[in-house]
């Protein structure tokens, strides 16, 4: 105890903070735009139409880290360790990302035609599979690409730039008439697109990435285990709402205002977690550090679970009549961002190069446990079972990695 408290006391984060103060400051404008958007989604589309929406995003998200092939991780990784091979990856990430764009935009579109109503066009669909998927996975990469060359403000910039993109569409589109939410799946994705044109060309100005002649698929095979990674939090996360929907696409809209209210909650905690991560990629003892830095973010995380208990009453005054439901499944899901903080920090030691068997080990497993724990939950319970399956899910994960870490132990003493 005397040991832990002695280092946190000398503990001296100088530029981390700074680093991740500024990506805090992006985050927090990111924030505000989302807050914005879901409070004038649910106020002009109800809670309703707000279901489809989040239902229909879910859906296109699926296929997202697919679209991506892990790649941003694996450019975070390496780009952080060897900046001087970046151009080089940046290229080849982006050949092999563009056709896998186009399978997975074509998949979700007929999946979205299939579990939504019928009255919504297909070309309607079409576009915002495309452009939600297409934009999503390009900047996953282009954000990631400054995050490894410690650029903490840009990799912010990035992803704030996406969300104000899509808020003046909404501004916009509210301000011409009544908005529905057919109309609002054809702005989105003209939204979407629009700034993905706009990042790509700085990107390729910037980075001037290094296009191949051939297609090397090693890099992605490489990526998978942050492909798979990526799918089983998003399937985590998102699962639930088709389920939900399924009941109503109120249960569904409840359930996605009371997650979208964790996640701007837990803005502070990403800023420092993105931060950490290619600092910590570039040093070879990391122990202290990933120690006395992930002390800090669970107190941090535990408050913002007092804080969200504290203001979850509040919700339904903001966005309206219909969400009542919205403030008891925020209450429950308060403690959600202290456990994925732990869940992320077990995660860092099998990021790294030689554990990619068990990083795929350990979330294909987390994958199919959270598919058929959320099935059957959500089945039996309702919301009440979407709420247990958020937090079994992660506790499941936590157990995978941790039989992980014993496994990659047992290997390195065997061979040392």
């Amino acid at each position: 105890m005397n040991l832990v408290l002695h280092r946190l006391l000398t503990w001296r984060p100088g530029g981390y903070l700074r680093a991740s103060g500024g990506l805090f400051g992006w985050l927090l404008l990111r924030a505000a735009a989302q807050a914005a958007m879901v409070v004038l989604l649910a106020r002009v589309l109800g809670v309703e139409g707000y279901g489809l929406f989040v239902t229909a995003l879910a859906v296109s998200g699926f296929f997202s880290p697919i679209a991506g092939l892990g790649l941003g991780g694996l450019l975070l990784r390496d780009g952080a360790r060897e900046p001087a091979a970046l151009p080089r990856q940046l290229g080849m990430a982006l050949a092999l990302w563009w056709p896998a764009a186009l399978v997975c935009s074509a998949a979700a579109t007929a999946l979205l035609a299939w579990s939504l109503p019928s009255r919504i066009p297909l070309a309607a669909l079409a576009a915002f599979a495309l452009a939600e998927i297409g934009a999503a996975s390009f900047l996953e990469l282009a954000a990631r690409v400054e995050q490894a060359r410690h650029r903490v403000g840009a990799f912010g910039a990035i992803l704030a730039g996406m969300i104000l993109a899509r808020l003046a569409a909404l501004l916009l589109y509210a301000a011409l008439g009544a908005v529905d939410p057919v109309g609002w799946l054809w702005v989105y994705a003209a939204a979407s697109a629009i700034y993905a044109a706009f990042l790509a060309r700085q990107l390729v100005a910037e980075h001037r990435p290094l296009w191949p002649q051939k297609r090397d698929w090693r890099m992605a095979r490489e990526s998978f285990p942050f492909t798979i990674g990526a799918l089983s939090f998003r399937l985590q996360a998102e699962f639930n709402k088709p389920l939900l929907a399924r009941a109503s696409y109120g249960q569904a809209g409840s359930f996605g205002v009371a997650q979208r209210a964790v996640d701007l909650a837990s803005l502070p905690l990403q800023a420092l977690q993105e931060a950490l991560w290619p600092r910590l990629y570039r040093e070879k003892n990391f122990g202290r550090r990933l120690y006395i830095s992930g002390s800090v973010l669970i107190l941090l995380a535990m408050g913002t679970g007092v804080a969200l208990v504290w203001g979850a009453p509040l919700l339904p005054y903001l966005l309206g009549q219909g969400f009542e439901a919205s403030a008891a499944l925020l209450s429950a899901l308060a403690w959600l961002p202290t456990v994925q903080v732990l869940r992320n920090l077990i995660n860092y030691p099998l990021t790294l190069p030689g554990n990619s068997h068990l990083l795929g080990w350990v979330y294909g497993s987390g994958a199919v446990l959270s598919v058929a724990m959320t099935t059957i939950l959500i089945a039996a319970f309702g919301m009440q079972g979407a709420i247990m399956a958020t937090y079994a899910n992660e506790i499941g994960l936590i157990a995978l990695l941790l039989a992980a870490h014993w496994l990659w132990r047992a290997k390195a003493s065997t061979v040392g």
